[in-house]
């Protein structure tokens, strides 16, 4: 059971980073290549899709749903991104207001991507899910206020939900405020997942399905917008700076740079992401990974979508081994890579 743990620890650390910087180079990308406001229509799309039966759902399955609407409205989205991976704080201020906090460094871009993207970014993601809450509880009177944004050079994002003496209207569920003196956080008065509901192993697998929902979210609405030919092109972009920046932590621990090696990397970071996969030696100089999972896209999605994310494993292939090619192929639903070590520098 010990053994089995830890594993589940490694593979949930391995697959939050891998799906959560994914996902953040598929909104940087849409910045790049289709500027600010795609970007910002992107994350209102990413974050309004089946926002209110993933919300209802989220209070039941946290056991909240009984809560006043302001403090069931905060710990939903305290609890989710703590699930998540992300460092929250949570001021329970009365009954009908209570604040949250998200904390640095911002999960989704890291580093000084988060100097490099645009501040209406935090405004979007804060007004396009948060002043929504109240609609889906079928609470009127509940509305968000954005006091903090990181983005904007404040310690973190912050806001709190708050239930009005009267109904609001669509444009009075949200406002911003500047607010200099906002209450401390205490630990010991912080709401606790309760432990029978979400033990270790349970938030262990969630932490992975957090970040991979939004990567499946996010290539659906580039598809919706742009179409598959521009959605795959810009994956592979992303795929292939992203294997550049993160192939060196990731491998850190692969122990060799070797054709056996670096195929047991790739076939250490599918298993991770909890895709069924098999690690197969064909000869002295090539293997296999046969990936016959497909999370988290549906069976019936593009074998070009799986491709352009295949650019990730070229990419990373190439960083740790000049003389290995790696090749893609899918053949009736299975996707085959290969990696061959061809005893000569290729590039």
């Amino acid at each position: 059971m010990t053994t089995d743990l830890a594993r589940l620890r490694a593979d949930s650390a391995l697959a939050t980073t891998y799906y959560s910087k994914m996902f953040s180079a598929l909104t940087a990308i849409t910045y790049r290549e289709k500027g600010e406001d795609a970007v910002n229509d992107l994350w209102f799309r990413v974050l309004t899709g089946h926002q209110g039966e993933r919300y209802m759902e989220g209070l039941e399955k946290l056991g909240i749903h009984k809560d006043p609407p302001a403090v069931a409205a905060a710990k939903y989205h305290y609890f989710t991104n703590i699930i998540g991976g992300l460092k929250m704080e949570y001021v329970e201020e009365s009954p009908r207001k209570a604040w949250v906090r998200y904390l640095a460094p911002m999960w989704m871009y890291s580093g000084v991507a988060l100097i490099a993207m645009p501040a209406s970014v935090r405004r979007t993601v804060f007004s396009s899910w948060h002043p929504r809450n109240g609609r889906y509880m079928g609470c009127p009177r509940l509305g968000y206020v954005g006091t903090k944004f990181s983005m904007e050079g404040d310690p973190y994002d912050e806001g709190y939900f708050i239930e009005h003496d009267h109904d609001l209207s669509e444009e009075e569920t949200l406002r911003f405020e500047v607010v200099t003196r906002t209450p401390e956080f205490d630990p010991a008065a912080a709401p606790v997942l309760d432990p029978g509901l979400w033990p270790e192993a349970r938030v262990l697998k969630a932490r992975p399905k957090f970040s991979s929902g939004y990567v499946r979210s996010t290539v659906d609405c580039l598809y919706e917008r742009y179409g598959e030919l521009a959605t795959h092109q810009l994956v592979r972009s992303a795929m292939r700076m992203l294997a550049i920046q993160l192939t060196p932590d990731l491998a850190a621990g692969i122990g060799g740079q070797s054709v056996a090696d670096i195929a047991a990397f790739h076939h250490t970071l599918v298993r991770a992401t909890r895709r069924e996969a098999a690690l197969e030696r064909v000869d002295d100089t090539t293997f296999r990974v046969v990936v016959r999972g497909t999370q988290p896209f549906d069976a019936d999605g593009p074998a070009e979508l799986r491709s352009a994310f295949f650019e990730f494993h070229s990419m990373a292939t190439r960083m740790l081994n000049g003389h290995v090619a790696a090749s893609f192929a899918s053949r009736d639903g299975v996707d085959v890579w290969e990696f061959t070590d061809t005893g000569r520098w290729l590039w």
